[in-house]
């Protein structure tokens, strides 16, 4: 098995993690506001648990100043922290939890094409165009948003997050900073900025609801959607390319809606079906154009390797 090879794999192995786990967290989070838990509790759990687990990351290696400074720092919080996680509730007042499963991360597998792109300097191949388009098409389907009549704020909402994940995405790949180091950033970040306001004027709702399902949401929104997710989504594109990464996250309503499907007995059509096949063909032409442009990569590095060296060819003065 070639270096290629191996490079895929890997990258394909993180990505799956991230997309069962996060699909799952949506699955979660509907049960989640079956009981008296609100988005705030949640997001309290969440980044609580996960703060617990990272913050000897922090201790370890500091903020990486040296590479975000203090706005990068801010930047990755924001994008993927706290702040994310309560303007995509906001959403939820506006549109169902199921859209935004499918225009959040289709959106931002789309928005991290065309900035990685721009600030990347990632190829923009045929192929690649192609499956950012089949995964927008895929993804206004699936939520019916081709025909307009369906479209709420709740939407741009969904939108804007999309946006905002994909920034945490591009300012990750630019910085090369490592998976678990962004992970710690945006989870003990977001604990020191939202546990305290949380406290203060949310922390007695959580007193109202049994210990079995704190201890559920805390293990999968914390432990794993919090930690495990972020790292595993993180390591993904280190591996794939930030495009290529990205665009993997896009299964997620696909996965979400298997799962709804098996555990919680919702019902199937056979428009999100063609919808779901949409943006699975967007994905793998995306990670087909991804390696595509690493075997030309190499393919030049190897001619240069390869290439006799051109001495000077004029007389030698006496």
């Amino acid at each position: 098995m070639d270096a290629s090879t191996k490079t895929l794999l890997s990258g394909l192995f993180w990505g799956g993690i991230a997309v069962a786990v996060l699909s799952g967290s949506l699955v979660m989070l509907r049960l989640g506001v079956q009981t008296s838990l609100t988005p705030f509790d949640l997001a309290a759990l969440r980044f609580g648990i996960a703060a617990l687990l990272l913050v000897g990351v922090i201790w370890r290696r500091g903020w990486a100043m040296d590479k975000l400074g203090v706005l990068g720092v801010l930047a990755l919080v924001t994008c993927n922290g706290a702040p994310y996680i309560m303007v995509l509730s906001f959403g939820f007042e506006f549109a169902p939890a199921s859209d935004a499963g499918a225009i959040n991360p289709g959106l931002m597998a789309v928005f991290v094409g065309i900035l990685g792109w721009i600030f990347l300097g990632e190829n923009m191949r045929v192929a690649k165009v192609a499956g950012i388009l089949a995964v927008l098409a895929g993804t206004a389907l699936f939520t019916d948003l081709l025909t307009l009549r369906q479209a709420s704020f709740g939407h741009l909402i969904f939108a804007i997050t999309g946006g905002m994940w994909a920034s945490y995405v591009i300012i990750v790949r630019k910085t090369n900073l490592p998976a678990l180091h962004a992970t710690a950033i945006v989870a003990v970040g977001s604990a020191l900025s939202f546990l305290p306001v949380y406290l203060v004027f949310f922390g007695g709702q959580i007193l109202q609801v049994t210990v079995r399902d704190i201890a559920a949401q805390a293990i999968y929104q914390g432990a794993l959607t919090g930690a495990l997710a972020v790292f595993a989504f993180t390591k993904s594109t280190e591996y794939l390319g930030a495009s290529a990464g990205a665009a993997l996250t896009a299964l997620i309503p696909i996965v979400t809606l298997i799962m709804g499907a098996a555990f919680l007995g919702e019902t199937v059509d056979g428009w999100k079906i063609f919808a779901c096949a949409l943006v699975g063909l967007g994905v793998f032409l995306t990670l087909y154009a991804q390696r595509s442009s690493a075997a030309t990569r190499r393919s030049e590095m190897t001619d240069q390797q390869t290439t006799p060296r051109q001495w000077p060819t004029g007389e030698s003065g006496a």
